[in-house]
């Protein structure tokens, strides 16, 4: 979505909504995946649901007209406004796996809640750390070998301050462009694409056979 600079409003310390009127940019730059054309809203879960309260960036469509499931391993992953950096895990307090890092961001005045979140990532930052909208924070992570792993992709998550009564936010609604195209039914790697007549082929990339757990 492209906005005229002057409509976009700054994140201040009373900021306590997402909203697309805001001078924010999506975690996952375009430019930076090789013949990319469109978003595919496809999730190894169910989509936006009450138990995934995330968006996946995880599937896409080429300018070649084919899908690709996963994104392309160390894709950058970018800090969507000004922020602080309060949470991030390794891992390690679950079963150890690299996939299972995340990091928190938070936007606006300390302690208001107004945050975002990225899982699956390396991080490339601190806590604590100062960061700039469009900073790249982190790098998407991809388990060793080519054979079978789990899904490269970023699961984001976008939450208003603490005081909002509904804290969760679907990224569609703030980002649109994610959600041209959408994948029917979720959580299935064979799906259709809504809005496309003729269904393209669905490629994975970086493993042969993907695991089941694609959160």
């Amino acid at each position: 979505m492209v906005m005229n600079q002057k409509t976009l409003e700054r994140i201040t310390e009373d900021t306590k909504v997402w909203m697309p009127t805001l001078d924010i940019v999506p975690p996952i730059y375009s430019s930076d995946i090789p013949n990319f054309r469109e978003w595919v809203n496809w999730s190894g879960w169910k989509g936006y649901a009450q138990d995934h309260t995330a968006h996946d960036f995880a599937a896409y469509l080429t300018k070649y007209g084919k899908v690709v499931l996963g994104l392309p391993k160390e894709t950058p992953v970018r800090a969507v406004a000004d922020g602080v950096i309060r949470q991030i895990s390794n891992g390690l307090a679950g079963n150890g796996v690299p996939y299972a890092c995340f990091m928190n961001i938070e936007h606006g005045r300390k302690g208001s809640g107004l945050s975002t979140a990225y899982h699956h990532v390396d991080p490339l930052v601190q806590d604590g750390q100062e960061v700039k909208k469009g900073d790249v924070v982190a790098t998407l992570y991809k388990d060793e070998g080519n054979v079978e792993g789990k899904l490269v992709h970023l699961h984001f998550e976008m939450r208003n301050a603490w005081n909002v009564k509904d804290r969760i936010m679907n990224p569609a609604t703030i980002f649109p462009q994610i959600d041209t195209y959408r994948a029917v039914p979720q959580g299935n790697p064979n799906f259709r694409i809504l809005g496309l007549e003729k269904q393209p082929e669905i490629y994975i990339a970086n493993f042969k056979k993907l695991l089941v757990d694609n959160s």
